[in-house]
């Protein structure tokens, strides 16, 4: 029988089911909660990885979207209006953090309501 903390955490983590009953399998049928989260921190770091993998990318475009919204005539229409409307409410909270200072008064300076 499953713990109920292991059957919480599948509920909640479905992308994780998969390298469970990849556990399960090689126990021969319940692994444990111990076990289960041992294999849920190899999976968390892995994605810890790939968002690390695509930091510098992901770094680079928005240094570019900064240079932009510093420079340019059309930065309202292509920062806020184009970008910003582009992305859903949690692609902007994921990239808050690493927004310059020119991106987030042009995009406060808006009329519209502000992202963050």
């Amino acid at each position: 029988m499953t713990d109920p903390e292991v059957r919480r955490l599948l509920n909640r983590v479905p992308e994780f089911t998969d390298r469970y009953l990849a556990l399960v399998e090689e126990t021969d049928g319940d692994p444990g909660a111990a076990a289960t989260f041992v294999e849920l921190a190899d999976f968390v770091a892995g994605l810890v990885n790939e968002i690390e993998r695509f930091r510098p990318a992901l770094i680079r475009c928005l240094e570019a979207l900064e240079q932009v919204a510093n420079s340019s005539e059309d930065a309202e229409d292509l920062v806020v209006w184009s970008f910003f409307d582009g992305l859903s409410s949690d692609d902007v909270r994921g990239i808050e953090l690493l927004i310059g200072p020119s991106t987030r008064a042009l995009v406060d300076a808006a009329d519209r309501t502000s992202p963050w």
